[in-house]
C-alpha cells in the first residue's frame, strides 16, 4: 500500500487531470489536504464526523484570515467535495456531512402576479383565436389552434404537444377517441398510449385536421406539409411543427391586433410567450390540479388497449370464451381444450417474511461500499491508466476482485448482493469487454446512486422484480437533478447490468424492458389489464365445489389476493396464520377479513387490508375455510410460524416457482400469454380507481361495460369509497387526499408511482372529467 501525504496526493491529482487542483480550487484543496494529512506520509485515514465539521471550521477561518471569506455553506461544500475524491484512494475513509437542500412545494395555480396576469391575458385572447381560425385561409391555423388547446384544456407542455402531433395519425383517432403516445417514440399500437375521449373544444380543431387528411394513407402523418416531410424522424417532425407554430401565431397575433380590446394581451407576442401563457389556465378553469397536471410532462401515463366502455363495438370479442381472450391483438383462435390444473411443486421455505435486514449496518454503509467500489477502479488505474485488457494484467486483477469482494461481504454480512455483482459486472466489462477505466467510472456512477442504495430491496438480488426495478428508478432520480440524456444513460447501464446478471442465472423474475422504453420497467405488457370476468372464470374454474383444503383452492386465493387486495407475489408467500384475522359473523353469514402486511421491501410495504371490501363475499367465506383446515392441521405450532400457503400438516410455505408460478402459467393458457403474478396488482389499482370515481359519479358506472358486476354495485361502491376515506370521511375527497389513500393501501409511499406505472384506467376517468355535465 502506497503512502501518501498531502504533497504526493496533489501530485498523483494532477497526473489524473483532477478538476480539484485546477488553479482556481488549488489553494483550497491543498489547505483541506493539509490539514487532513498533514506532512507525513500514511498509509490509511479514517475521519469521522466530528474531524470533518474540525476541516469545514479550519477552512472557513482561514479563509478569512487570508482576507478571502467565504460563507459557511461554500466551505461545506468544498470540504465535502474534496473528502469524496479522498475516499476514492485506497485505504482513506472519510464521513461526508450532508448539505441541506431546501425542498420545493410546486403548485399547480399561478405562483406570482405576472404569471396570474399571463393566465388571464391567455383567457381574453382564445375567445377570438376560434373566429380568426375560420377567417384565415393559411394550412396552419388549425393546428395552431388544437396545439393552444391541449395547452390550455388538457395541461401539456410544449414538449408533449409537439411529441404528441409528431405522432398523429389516422390510427391513433377513432372516432373521438385519441391514443396520445405515452412517450416521444412510442409506436401505434405496441408501445403505451394514454387513450382520451376528445371533448368539443379540441374535437372540433382535431376533425378539421383530420378532414383536410381524409384520404390519406392510415399510418401517414397527418400533419406532414408535403410528401417529403413524411420520411423525417421524430426530432425533425417537431422541429418543423415547432417553425410552423411560431410563424402561424405571429400571423394570429398580427391579426387580431385590430380587435378592440386588443390592449388586454399586450403580452402575449410570440409562439413562446403564448406557451408560458398557457401554463396555469387549465387548473383555473376548474379542472383539479392532478388532471391539469398529468399529461404536463414524459412519461404519460398507459391506458388499457381492452374496451372497457359498455358502447364499445368490439368489447365482446374479449370476453372469457370467445376467440380473442382477452387480448385484442391475438391472432389465433383459442384452444378449445380445456387447460390442465397445475401441479403444485415440493420446494418449501419457513414461513414469514424473508428480507436482508440493514439495521445492523453502519449508518454510512452505502458511501462506504461505494468508496470500496471506487478505490477497485483507482487500484485497477495503477496497474494501467487506460486499460487492463492485457494478458500481463490477468492476475493482478483477479486478486483485486478476490480482495474487494471479500471487503464488501464482510461490510455487507453476506454474498450475492447488489455491490457484489456491481464490482463483477465492472471487471467484467475491464476484462473481457476491453472497456476504458474512465467508461468503468461512468458506470459505477449510474448504478451506485446514494438514493437507490438506501432502497430496502437493494442488496438482496433474489428478491428483484419488475417492481423492485421500477422503484430503484424512481430513486434513483430522486436524488439527482438528472436531464434527459443522464436519465436515458443511467438506463442503458442498468439494462447492460441486468442483461449482465441474467447471463449468469439471476434476476429471473426481471423482465428486460425495451432499449427505448420510457421506464425500466416493461409495464406496457401489463396494460392489458384482467378484468372481473376474467376473474370470475379462473375463481369458479379453480374452486367451484372443492373440499376445503384441496390445492385447488389455494391457487384460487393465491389469485385473488393478487387482483381484489394487489398483494405482490413476495407478500403472498409471506403470509401467515397471524396474518389473517377474521370477525364474528353477522346475520347474513359475513364477516370481516383483514390482511396485515408485517414487512416487505420497502417501509410502505407494511400495511392492514380489508379483504371484505375490497374482495366478494366468496372469496372471504373460501379463506376463512381455508384458514380453519390450516389451524387444525398445523395446531402443534404457533399462528405466526405457520404459512398461510404451505404443504398439507408442515408449517413451511411454498415457494413462488413452486405456487405462483404453476398457477401463473395455467392462466397463461386460458387467457394469454402476457399475463404474470405483477399484473394482477396493476389490475387491482386500475379497477379500485374506477370505483371510486363511479361511487363519486353515479352516471360513469353506467357508461362501463362491467356495470353489472360486484363491484360496481351502489352498496359495494359506497362501501370502497367510505373505507378509503376512513377517519377523515368526506375530508379526504375536499382535500385530495383520496389518491394517497389509494397508494398507501397498495403499498406505495406516494401516488407518483401509482399513477405513472400501475394505472391503466385514468384516461376513461379522465374523459369523465372533462366532459360536459348536466347542469
Amino acid at each position: 500500500m502506497a503512502l501518501l501525504n498531502a504533497a504526493r496526493l496533489i501530485g498523483q491529482w494532477k497526473e489524473e487531470k483532477n478538476s480539484l487542483v485546477q488553479p482556481s480550487q488549488i489553494d483550497d484543496t491543498a489547505h483541506i489536504l493539509h490539514a487532513a494529512l498533514g506532512d507525513i506520509p500514511v498509509k490509511a485515514l479514517v475521519l469521522v464526523s466530528h474531524d470533518t465539521r474540525e476541516l469545514i471550521a479550519d477552512l472557513f477561518e482561514w479563509r478569512q484570515a487570508t482576507g478571502r471569506a467565504i460563507t459557511r455553506q461554500q466551505a461545506h461544500k468544498r470540504v465535502n467535495r474534496v473528502l469524496a475524491a479522498l475516499n476514492e484512494v485506497p485505504s482513506m475513509q472519510a464521513i461526508l456531512i450532508p448539505e441541506p437542500v431546501p425542498v420545493h412545494r410546486p403548485t399547480a395555480h399561478p405562483p406570482t402576479p405576472r404569471t396570474f396576469l399571463l393566465y388571464e391575458q391567455m383567457v381574453t385572447l382564445e375567445r377570438h383565436l376560434l373566429s380568426w381560425c375560420r377567417r384565415d385561409r393559411g394550412e396552419d391555423a388549425w393546428l395552431l389552434v388544437l396545439a393552444l388547446r391541449l395547452m390550455t384544456r388538457l395541461g401539456m407542455s410544449e414538449t408533449v404537444v409537439l411529441g404528441s402531433l409528431a405522432a398523429l395519425t389516422h390510427q391513433h383517432v377513432d372516432g373521438r377517441h385519441w391514443d396520445i403516445p405515452a412517450s416521444p417514440d412510442a409506436k401505434w399500437p405496441h408501445d403505451g398510449h394514454y387513450r382520451l375521449t376528445l371533448p368539443d373544444d379540441l374535437w372540433v380543431p382535431m376533425r378539421a385536421i383530420i378532414s383536410r387528411a381524409k384520404a390519406w394513407d392510415r399510418t401517414a402523418w397527418l400533419l406532414a406539409p408535403s410528401a417529403e416531410a413524411e420520411a423525417r424522424d421524430h426530432t425533425q417532425r417537431r422541429q418543423q411543427l415547432r417553425t410552423q407554430l411560431k410563424v402561424t401565431s405571429q400571423r394570429c397575433l398580427k391579426a387580431l391586433q385590430h380587435c378592440p380590446d386588443s390592449e388586454q394581451w399586450h403580452s402575449l407576442r410570440s409562439w413562446s410567450s403564448l406557451v408560458s401563457a398557457s401554463r396555469y389556465v387549465t387548473v383555473m378553469r376548474g379542472v383539479p390540479p392532478l388532471w391539469a397536471t398529468l399529461l404536463r410532462q414524459y412519461p404519460l401515463p398507459t391506458c388499457t388497449p381492452v374496451p372497457l366502455l359498455a358502447d364499445s363495438d368490439t368489447a365482446h370479442r374479449y370476453a372469457p370464451g370467445e376467440s380473442q381472450g382477452r387480448l385484442p391483438t391475438r391472432e389465433a383462435v383459442r384452444n378449445k381444450t380445456p387447460a390442465p390444473l397445475p401441479d403444485i411443486g415440493q420446494q418449501t421455505r419457513p414461513a414469514g417474511v424473508s428480507v436482508i435486514t440493514t439495521t445492523d449496518f453502519p449508518p454510512d454503509w452505502q458511501r462506504r461500499v461505494k468508496n470500496l467500489l471506487q478505490q477497485f477502479l483507482a487500484e485497477a488505474a495503477r496497474l494501467s491508466p487506460k486499460k487492463v485488457t492485457a494478458k500481463k494484467y490477468e492476475e493482478p486483477m483477479r486478486k483485486l476482485l478476490v480482495r474487494y469482494e471479500k471487503r464488501l461481504d464482510r461490510l455487507i454480512g453476506h454474498s450475492g448482493h447488489y455491490l457484489g455483482w456491481v464490482l463483477q459486472f465492472l471487471y467484467h466489462q475491464l476484462r473481457t469487454e476491453g472497456n476504458k477505466l474512465s467508461t468503468a467510472r461512468t458506470q459505477l456512477s449510474r448504478l451506485t446512486p446514494l438514493t437507490m442504495l438506501m432502497h430496502e430491496a437493494v442488496l438482496d438480488l433474489h428478491d428483484w422484480d419488475d417492481e423492485v426495478v421500477m422503484e430503484l428508478q424512481i430513486d434513483a432520480q430522486s436524488g439527482s437533478q438528472w436531464s434527459a440524456t443522464t436519465l436515458e444513460r443511467f438506463k442503458a447501464s442498468f439494462r447492460q447490468f441486468m442483461r449482465f446478471c441474467q447471463r449468469h442465472g439471476m434476476l429471473e423474475e426481471v423482465t428486460l424492458p425495451q432499449p427505448n422504453a420510457g421506464s425500466l420497467a416493461p409495464s406496457v405488457l401489463r396494460t392489458r389489464i384482467l378484468s372481473p370476468d376474467h376473474m370470475q372464470m379462473v375463481w369458479e374454474t379453480l374452486t367451484r365445489q372443492v373440499p376445503s383444503g384441496d390445492p385447488r383452492q389455494m391457487m384460487g386465493l393465491v389469485i385473488a389476493l393478487g387482483f381484489y387486495a394487489g398483494l405482490r407475489a413476495s407478500e403472498v408467500e409471506s403470509l401467515t396464520l397471524n396474518s389473517v384475522i377474521f370477525g364474528a359473523a353477522d346475520e347474513q353469514g359475513h364477516r370481516t377479513c383483514w390482511v396485515e402486511i408485517l414487512g416487505g421491501k420497502t417501509a410502505a410495504a407494511r400495511r392492514r387490508i380489508a379483504l371484505h371490501v375490497m374482495a366478494p363475499a366468496a372469496v372471504v367465506v373460501c379463506l376463512h375455510e381455508w384458514v380453519e383446515e390450516r389451524l387444525t392441521e398445523c395446531s402443534k405450532w404457533s399462528l405466526a410460524e405457520v404459512a398461510l400457503f404451505g404443504p398439507r400438516h408442515s408449517p413451511q410455505t411454498f415457494t413462488r416457482a413452486s405456487l405462483i408460478t404453476p398457477v401463473i402459467e395455467w392462466m397463461r393458457y386460458l387467457l394469454g400469454d402476457d399475463i404474470d403474478f405483477h399484473g394482477l396488482r396493476h389490475a387491482a389499482v386500475s379497477w379500485t380507481l374506477l370505483r371510486l370515481h363511479a361511487a363519486q359519479h353515479p352516471s360513469f358506472r353506467d357508461t362501463l361495460q362491467h356495470r353489472h358486476h360486484w363491484m360496481f354495485q351502489p352498496q359495494t361502491l359506497q362501501m370502497t369509497l367510505s373505507h378509503f376515506c376512513g377517519a377523515e370521511a368526506h375530508d379526504t375527497l375536499a382535500r385530495g387526499t383520496l389518491l394517497l389513500q389509494v397508494a398507501k393501501w397498495i403499498g406505495h409511499r406516494e401516488p407518483g408511482t401509482l399513477l405513472e406505472n400501475y394505472a391503466h384506467t385514468l384516461g376513461l376517468i379522465h374523459s369523465d372529467i372533462l366532459a360536459p355535465k348536466a347542469k
